[in-house]
């Protein structure tokens, strides 16, 4: 019974004597899944803020394409299948945002679909797709202030 004894003493003041290396150990583990989260979460928000950038710079491109075929007296000559372009590059991008972007995204390429061809002459086909370049431009904004 005095060997057992010898042991529980032996492995009490083995943690004893060590208490300054096991919470050094455990201080570096911690801070090393902090750091490596930090990184990752860092490495996300970059992406979606330059996937962001480049939507909203895309998103006014197309809002100019639009404008001008509408409002400018030389806007029959606005082609507007460089629309296309935009509309594209803004779905290719826009699941490297959120969800939420990508199905506004979507939304907008199947507005444009069903108004491009009208929105030089008709003022409701005109307000449908500035609608929803608005309505992605405000989402992806709002996306980019809720970043950690």
């Amino acid at each position: 019974m005095n060997t057992n004894d010898d042991k529980n003493v032996s492995i009490k003041q083995q943690v004893k004597n060590n208490l300054i290396a096991i919470v050094s150990i455990v201080i570096a583990i911690t801070s090393l899944a902090y750091n490596t989260w930090r990184n990752e979460q860092t490495e996300f928000n970059r992406n979606v803020r330059t996937s962001s950038f480049q939507i909203l710079m895309s998103l006014a491109e197309l809002q100019l394409l639009v404008d001008t075929a509408f409002y400018n007296e030389n806007g029959k000559n606005v082609d507007p299948i460089k629309g296309w372009r935009h509309i594209l590059y803004i779905q290719d991008l826009s699941p490297t945002v959120s969800i939420e972007v990508k199905a506004n995204a979507d939304d907008l390429h199947n507005t444009w679909s069903e108004h491009w061809q009208l929105m030089a002459e008709q003022e409701t086909s005109n307000k449908q797709i500035n609608y929803a370049i608005e309505k992605n431009r405000q989402l992806v904004l709002m996306t980019l202030q809720e970043l950690k």
